[in-house]
């Protein structure tokens, strides 16, 4: 297995990870799934995914820039994403919220309820210290230009991320009454993913 190869699949780990892990943007898809239905839940999901789009562009073109300028950006940039994925599994482990839902949300469009999704994701700084600190560690200065490299792995970001999401729009109904009813379950499922995260931080590291 190739240096790339390794890590991408380091990066789809990684990602796919923090996609499954209960957070705002999935509090926020499922709320509108139980009280909008299906369809509402995966307008929000879109909405969420098209934030993280825009993100990604950004990302990808103004970090790359950067290390072309200052290949030595790199190495600070490899330091603050394994320092991030340490504090992710700290946040995580740590988290003790339920997740509850509001059903009480007015009928809103559809269009009304992605465009909202949209907004509060491009509105929440700790995405962009996400894209900025956390996928320039799995581009390799011997694969592909570093943009495209940037560009792809968001790409695929927001693909996982809308794939969970949509998922927990649809079936929000019964999994938003089963974690709102059993905080041990989602107690157990953070713990998994911190401990996940620090194991990420530690392979990384070694890499350095």
């Amino acid at each position: 297995m190739d240096v790339q190869s390794a890590l991408f699949i380091s990066f789809v780990l990684a990602a796919a990870t923090m996609c499954v892990t209960p957070g705002p943007d999935m509090l926020y898809v499922m709320s509108y799934g139980v009280s909008q239905g299906r369809a509402g839940g995966v307008a929000a999901a879109a909405g969420v995914a098209a934030g993280m789009l825009v993100h990604a562009v950004l990302s990808a073109f103004g970090v790359a820039l950067l290390i072309s300028q200052y290949p030595w950006l790199m190495m600070i940039f490899k330091g603050i994403g394994i320092c991030y994925l340490v504090y992710l599994g700290l946040s995580i482990i740590r988290d003790k919220s339920d997740m509850a839902v509001d059903a009480k949300r007015a009928q809103r469009s559809y269009a009304r309820i992605a465009y909202k999704a949209m907004m509060v994701n491009l509105m929440n700084p700790k995405v962009v210290v996400f894209y900025v600190a956390f996928l320039p560690q799995f581009t390799s200065p011997s694969g592909w230009p570093v943009p495209a490299q940037l560009f792809t792995l968001g790409v695929v970001f927001v693909t996982l991320g809308f794939a969970a999401d949509a998922t927990v729009g649809l079936a929000s109904g019964a999994l938003g009454k089963k974690f709102a009813e059993n905080g041990t379950l989602t107690r157990k499922v953070n713990v998994s993913c911190g401990i996940v995260m620090f194991l990420l931080a530690a392979v990384l590291l070694l890499d350095i």
